[in-house]
């Protein structure tokens, strides 16, 4: 297991801000308000790191996702088809906007 993250109360946020972001660049902080946990703090370049990271997580996802449903497909399902089986699961009929222009 990891290390236990410093932990820093929002009040030493604010009088002891060169400590904590002296901390910040080891490893993340956490910020309690009356004894309970509320936030994280990382610094920036660790932010950029996990956002990066859980950008291309999700690029992945959406690939797989995609070829897996071309990989299963069996035909192809018209739209209004498609239209039909979500009104007859759900109960609703779905309101399209018009594809006619104003005139």
């Amino acid at each position: 297991m990891g290390t236990i993250p410093p932990i820093f109360t929002v009040s030493d946020l604010r009088y002891k801000t060169k400590e904590v972001f002296r901390k910040l660049k080891d490893q993340p902080v956490v910020l309690t308000q009356r004894g309970r946990p509320q936030a994280v703090l990382v610094d920036y370049e660790t932010y950029a790191e996990m956002t990066a990271r859980q950008e291309a997580l999700e690029t992945a996802r959406d690939a797989f996702l995609l070829q897996r449903a071309r990989d299963t497909a069996q035909t192809y399902l018209p739209f209004e088809a498609l239209l039909q089986q979500h009104e007859a699961l759900h109960d609703e009929r779905l309101q399209l906007p018009s594809r006619e222009k104003d005139v």
